[in-house]
């Protein structure tokens, strides 16, 4: 996966913890805890693409696809990783 642009494209992503907007140390320590089960799933990234939205929780790009409906079959696919999964639309 190369650096995102916007695309149009579908995200599959793994879900941490919240933490405070302001709390850089939270921020980093619920990022590098998402990021050790991410490793533990024995999932691999070319890059760690971390997304942030209204949620205020650690997101982590796992996979872009070009549609809804693959997005919904790799993370279908990656459901017994035990990771918390969420697919959205490429963010704005």
């Amino acid at each position: 996966m190369s650096s995102l642009q916007k695309t149009g494209q579908w995200w599959v992503l793994a879900v941490g913890e919240d933490f405070d907007e302001e709390a850089f140390d939270q921020r980093e320590h619920c990022r590098a805890e998402l990021l050790r089960r991410v490793n533990e799933a024995g999932i691999e990234l070319d890059e760690n693409v971390w997304v942030y939205d209204e949620a205020k929780c650690a997101q982590l790009v796992l996979r872009v696809c070009p549609d809804r409906g693959r997005a919904e079959g790799v993370a279908r696919d990656l459901e017994d990783s035990g990771l918390n999964l969420r697919v959205a639309r490429e963010f704005e």
